[in-house]
């Protein structure tokens, strides 16, 4: 019985260890966690982004001009360090969108499609450290900016 319980202790203790070198430590996992939320963050504002351009007919000066209290809206910040994000307007129509990453984003596995170009080449990779991603509103899929209706 003595040699039943050490076995079965260590086929527990072996598990768990092979489980954190197949999964990762709790902390990493939470890292990672922290980039996902970073990314969906810069989504979000990204899709405000091309709103306030839809209906201004220019981007923000800052990131504190997309608030809205009537809808509710207020700038994510960043999950880990509650810093705010980064953006700098590069042109009428180009932005850049910052944020610092814990990890590298992981490699796309899924297999090529067969078309020359793919239909969606927005790509939020990214290296461990501080990443911009460059972003230019293409007026031909987004429309014309909306005039503003006489009151």
């Amino acid at each position: 019985m003595k040699y039943f319980v050490i076995l079965i202790s260590l086929i527990i203790a072996s598990a768990v260890i092979a489980g954190f070198f197949i999964v990762g430590s709790p902390q990493e996992q939470r890292l990672l966690k922290f980039d996902e939320r970073r990314v969906q963050d810069l989504q979000l504002i990204q899709s405000e982004l091309i709103n306030y351009w839809a209906n201004k007919e220019k981007l923000p000066n800052s990131l504190t001009d997309l608030r809205d209290d009537l809808r509710g809206f207020s700038m994510p910040k960043d999950p880990q360090t509650n810093d705010e994000y980064g953006y700098e307007v590069r042109g009428e129509l180009n932005f850049a969108l910052c944020a610092t990453f814990s990890n590298s984003s992981p490699e796309i596995s899924a297999p090529k499609p067969a078309y020359p170009e793919p239909i969606y080449q927005e790509s939020w990779q990214h290296q461990a450290g501080h990443a911009c991603f460059e972003r230019k509103i293409d007026p031909e899929i987004y429309g014309k900016p909306r005039k503003s209706r006489p009151a």
